[in-house]
Order: C-alpha cells, then sequence, then structure tokens
C-alpha cells in the first residue's frame, strides 16, 4: 500500500515537471516570436525616420535661401539687365569690377580683354562681398557680356574666389553675335565647382536691343518663379 502511495507521488512529481517544462518552452518560443515580429517594424520606423530627416534637411537648404545677383558691365548694358532681374526678383545686387579699370576707349579694352584671355590672366577685382554673405545664398543670377567667345577674365576670378558649391547658378548675357554665350557655358560648369549650372534657362540679348528689353527681362524672371 505504501509502495503504491510512493509510486503515486512519484508520478505527480514528473507530471508537473514535464508541464513546467512545457510552459516555459512556450514562452521561450513566444518571446522569440515577438522578438521577430517586431524586427521589421523596427527597420521600418528607422528608414521612416532616415526619410523624414533627409526631406527636413532638404527643406532647410533651399526653403529659406536667397537671391543674389551678380555682373560685369563695360557698355551698361548688363548694369541695365542685372538691375531689372533684381528688382523683379527682390534678390540682392552685386557689381564685379576690375580694379585696374578698362580703358574708355572701346578698342583698348577688346586688346586688352583678348591679352588677358591668352594669358589666362585672373585681373583682381572690386566686390562688396563676403565669403559669409555668399554662403547665405541659394540662387546666384550670373551676368557678362560675351568678351572673346567667353566670359570676361574678371568674372573668372570671381567664380575662382568663392564656393558656389550646393547653389543653383542662372546665367545671363548680352552678345554681338554669339547668343548661345559660346564657350561661357563650359566655363562657368567648370569653375562655379559643385554647383547646378542652368544654362539651358539663360537669358541671352543682343546688345543693342538690351535698352528695349526691360519687360523681356522680367517675364523671364517671372517665368522662372523667382517674381516677387
Amino acid at each position: 500500500m505504501k509502495k503504491k502511495r510512493w509510486i503515486g507521488m512519484l508520478l505527480v512529481f514528473v507530471l508537473l515537471f514535464a508541464l513546467a517544462g512545457c510552459g516555459a518552452t512556450g514562452q521561450a518560443q513566444n518571446e522569440k516570436k515577438n522578438e521577430t515580429e517586431a524586427t521589421p517594424q523596427t527597420e521600418a520606423t528607422k528608414t521612416e525616420t532616415v526619410e523624414t530627416e533627409a526631406a527636413d534637411a532638404v527643406e532647410k537648404n533651399t526653403g529659406d535661401g536667397k537671391t543674389l545677383v551678380v555682373y560685369f558691365s563695360y557698355t551698361g548694358h548688363l548694369d541695365s539687365m542685372a538691375h531689372w532681374i533684381a528688382d523683379e526678383s527682390g534678390a540682392d545686387l552685386v557689381r564685379v569690377t576690375a580694379k585696374e579699370a578698362y580703358p574708355e576707349d572701346y578698342d583698348e579694352t577688346v586688346d586688352r580683354a583678348k591679352k588677358e584671355q591668352n594669358e589666362d590672366a585672373r585681373p583682381e577685382i572690386d566686390i562688396d562681398l563676403t565669403d559669409e554673405q555668399m554662403a547665405e545664398y541659394d540662387t546666384v543670377f550670373f551676368g557678362f557680356p560675351v568678351w572673346w567667345y567667353d566670359i570676361p577674365m574678371p568674372m573668372y576670378t570671381f567664380l575662382d574666389s568663392y564656393d558656389l558649391s550646393g547653389k543653383t547658378v542662372i546665367p545671363f548675357l548680352s552678345h554681338e553675335g554669339s547668343s548661345n554665350g559660346a564657350n561661357a557655358r563650359k566655363t562657368i560648369e567648370e569653375h562655379a565647382v559643385g554647383s547646378t549650372v542652368r544654362f539651358d534657362d539663360a537669358l541671352s540679348i543682343r546688345g543693342g536691343e538690351v535698352d528695349s528689353s526691360e519687360q523681356a527681362v522680367r517675364d523671364w524672371v517671372d517665368g522662372l518663379g523667382f517674381g516677387k
């Protein structure tokens, strides 16, 4: 009788032990399952966070930037165009001049411009613009007359002196036959390092027609989405 009771108690202990083991195994499996199911959700959350931060960064870089009109003028044509652009867009206006002024005589200026180009010169310039101020601009309207099928060498000096990386550069020019800017596109793209040059959107006007082109200039600015 005692032996049967002892066997019965032993069976009870074995059964309880087995049930406890099954419970522990089930709990472990549930925890592992929860872990596995949580992983995709965690990765998705991380991806969503990264994408949100990237979008915020883009908005920060392009949402509050200012616009600059920078130009070089000899005859006054670019001066007029630049002022119309600045007035229509509300942009800041900065003129580039050579420290050694070009001669009043047109032929002498032509000869000097050709000499500077042949020597790949970088004439010293006067410009009221600091590196810190330049950093505030997202968009730069870049104005020049076509000289010897290229931009004037003082504008080379400008491009090599300022950091335009991350900015949008939109050219405008006057010409006496090189309506497409000739070599200007290649020059600006090579020297405005890291910028986006929108030469396909450039404004090109023959020098003798500039004085009667104010409305065309203003319409161009509006068409690009920069009108006030």
